[in-house]
């Protein structure tokens, strides 16, 4: 990929979003779990590259306080939103650097670092440089998620994908035109599934995905190897830990993998606890609900609020209305009588306790 291309690529607005598979509390448990005696999320270094407008990273930091969590990405546009955000939301312990990743020094080993949504979409000169990047700053004992789409999955979406471009050429229509047009001519029930999860993603995504000008869809294998090549070592899907093979995603077409690595001098023993099987406490709703500084950011700014397990949790404007209310200040008999006036259609006793249950009060 050329500088003019990935420039141009990488300065397209992609949804701010939290992603699960990235969160490093899980990630930390998955690798205990296989005998890996990871960090501690809280005090640990936490770098993601790619980081975008930061609403992941800002997310883990505000989860730890005391982590310091590092963003890298290649976009002054999102890098400017992403210390703004920082800032505005008291974060101190999240810093953002504007640089390629060729350039990126550091200033000392991380215990966990992010690459989601990279791999993929960069040169291969890019890509062994991300690994050669993580081989030389993981701590011994650190972990590093790996997102990447999987070419099993992505033969028949790039089929329809050059058709839909075909078609944009010969029209002069944007990514979403040429699929609604390509939607009416449809040859089969797949290729109509697949048109109609692409325009469910919307304009934004496809820019970066099945549209991006770079997406090169790689087998969990050569990704393995390449790991390997460079002094590092695969333990499994981020979420689960589970190992599957280059055989079984040929044969369910999966599309998409998040795995995590390791050093590969790292010393594994017995399997350690995972955090994750503890009972959880009872969610009880305070009497004066409150967002954290962060989460109240994000509801002002209409972004997603990234929950206990770091999902994105989207609202409609009325409900954020609400939320926007909620800054300790109310009683819980005030926020109802609140919500009647600008949610009048939201059920708002279950609702606030659904809230409560998805962690996002303070």
């Amino acid at each position: 990929m050329g500088f003019e291309e990935y420039d141009a690529w990488s300065s397209a607005d992609y949804p701010p979003m939290s992603h699960p598979s990235a969160d490093v509390a899980v990630n930390a448990a998955v690798a205990r779990a296989a005998g890996l005696d990871a960090p501690q999320p809280a005090g640990s270094r936490i770098l993601e590259i790619g980081c975008g407008e930061g609403h992941h990273l800002l997310s883990l930091a505000n989860r730890w306080t005391g982590a310091c969590c590092v963003g890298l990405d290649l976009s002054a546009k999102a890098i400017h939103r992403a210390r703004s955000r920082a800032m505005r939301a008291g974060l101190g312990n999240a810093r953002f650097c504007e640089a390629r990743l060729s350039e990126f020094e550091s200033d000392a080993p991380y215990d966990f670092i992010i690459a989601h949504g990279f791999f993929s979409w960069v040169a291969d000169e890019v890509k062994v440089g991300l690994m050669d990047f993580i081989g030389k700053n993981l701590t011994l004992n650190g972990t590093a998620v790996l997102s990447f789409n999987v070419a099993a999955g992505w033969k028949e979406r790039m089929a329809v994908v050059e058709k839909a471009r075909a078609i944009m050429a010969a029209g002069e229509v944007d990514a979403m035109e040429a699929l609604a047009i390509l939607r009416t001519v449809a040859g089969t029930d797949r290729e109509l599934y697949l048109i109609d999860d692409m325009l469910a993603k919307g304009a934004a995504v496809l820019a970066h995905d099945d549209f991006a000008p770079m997406m090169d869809a790689w087998s969990l294998g050569a990704v393995v190897k390449l790991a390997e090549a460079h002094g590092l070592r695969w333990i499994g899907d981020s979420v689960s830990g589970a190992r599957g093979d280059d055989r079984s995603d040929n044969a369910a077409g999966t599309t998409f993998r998040s795995e995590l690595i390791c050093r590969a001098d790292a010393v594994f023993g017995e399997a350690l606890e995972d955090d994750r099987r503890r009972p959880k406490a009872a969610v009880r709703v305070p009497n004066f609900p409150k967002l954290d500084a962060w989460r109240m950011l994000c509801a002002r700014e209409a972004l997603p609020l990234p929950d206990a397990d770091m999902k994105s949790c989207v609202f409609t404007f009325p409900q954020l209305k609400v939320l926007i209310a909620m800054d300790g200040s109310r009683s819980v008999y005030e926020l109802s009588r609140h919500a009647k006036e600008v949610a009048p259609d939201l059920d708002f006793v279950p609702w606030l306790r659904h809230v409560a249950e998805r962690g996002l009060l303070g």
